[in-house]
């Protein structure tokens, strides 16, 4: 319990939320909370809040220096990736596409220090017709895996793209249809919000239902991780009233209104939101359950021996992801009922387009 309440207090810190911890810290209790940092992918953040702290507070200086340069090697990776994207973009513009940053250095700008968000994959929102996008990309670098959603570049060198055609999608056919009407009457001003020798990236409005169905979709797949909450937290405290009104309507036309409460009790209790950024009231009953699953499993999920998504054929990732939904069933059916259905259609759709 020491520990859990340790790093929480390290994240608001980090936040700037409070100034020093509450108690002493041992060497160990040190080394735990930067695997517990490494675990959620937020080891840059958190050096923000030692930098903040008492010089009487601050870890070993072994581990201080290690803490370091793994922040400085994330601040180099995102020079590189900031790189690449511009590069990516261009290319895109000039076979005459419009691209829109999706999360990754998008959201990162919210930040206080945005090299230090630990960033992931490219994902690059393409503006043009899905068959034109693919012989474009064809054209261009070899493809590893196409479907209904995106496609996969690997062959750019330290890179791993991920070209969408639409934003995000719903197993649930009816969810999908509204949510699709939603985004289409967003759609331009995705591609046209973009400042002086920048990338374009969403709007607030537009990021408070995306980036909320996102996690959605996280949950019942590989698992959530901090690191996605707190590009949540930015982007509620970045947001106006209005901008969260619009949001939460949206949200409940989409059936999201439980996962709303439980994202809001996470961003409350664990972030310490003032409640006048919140969306809507937070649950605590679902909050709990979703804040556990957010620290057991960290980053995507990869440490929760629950749902184990290593090395494993298109069977067994199946059987482990049914098993694995079954549990969100009570609390979140309608995507758990639809998810297996869409799975069977995705698969029919890929082999008849020649994807598999």
């Amino acid at each position: 319990m020491k520990n859990k309440a340790l790093f929480k207090e390290l994240i608001l810190i980090s936040i700037g939320q409070i100034e020093k911890f509450s108690n002493v810290v041992s060497e160990k209790d040190w080394r735990w909370l930067y695997y517990e940092a490494k675990k959620q992918a937020i080891v840059g953040v958190l050096f923000s809040g030692i930098n903040r702290l008492p010089l009487e507070q601050w870890p070993p200086k072994r581990l201080l220096i290690e803490w370091f340069g793994t922040t400085e090697l994330i601040e180099k990776i995102n020079r590189l990736q900031i790189d690449k994207i511009k590069e990516i973009t261009s290319a895109f513009e000039y076979g005459g596409f419009r691209t829109c940053l999706l999360k990754g250095q998008s959201v990162a700008k919210l930040y206080p220090f945005p090299l230090r968000r630990q960033c992931g994959d490219i994902d690059l929102w393409i503006d043009g017709k899905r068959d034109d996008i693919i012989r474009f990309c064809r054209e261009s670098w070899d493809i590893d895996h196409v479907d209904v959603k995106n496609l996969v570049i690997n062959s750019i060198p330290n890179v791993h793209l991920e070209v969408h055609f639409i934003p995000s999608w719903f197993y649930n056919p009816f969810t999908d249809r509204k949510f699709k009407r939603w985004y289409s009457k967003q759609w331009n001003r995705q591609f046209t919000n973009k400042k002086e020798n920048d990338f374009c990236s969403p709007t607030i409005g537009f990021n408070l239902v995306y980036c909320l169905v996102h996690i959605y979709k996280h949950l019942f797949d590989e698992g959530i991780g901090l690191r996605q909450m707190m590009d949540y937290y930015y982007i509620l405290l970045e947001s106006s009233e209005e901008d969260r009104r619009e949001a939460f309507a949206v949200i409940q036309n989409l059936g999201m209104s439980k996962f709303a409460g439980a994202s809001m009790f996470v961003m409350t209790e664990l972030f310490a939101l003032n409640p006048r950024y919140t969306l809507c009231v937070s649950d605590s009953r679902l909050g709990y359950k979703l804040l556990e699953s957010i620290l057991i499993g960290g980053n995507f999920g990869q440490y929760d021996s629950r749902n184990a998504h290593g090395k494993e054929n298109r069977l067994t990732h199946g059987i482990r992801n049914i098993r694995h939904n079954l549990v969100l069933f009570h609390d979140y059916p309608s995507e758990v009922i639809w998810s297996p259905l869409w799975k069977c259609w995705h698969w029919c759709w890929r082999k008849y387009k020649g994807f598999l």
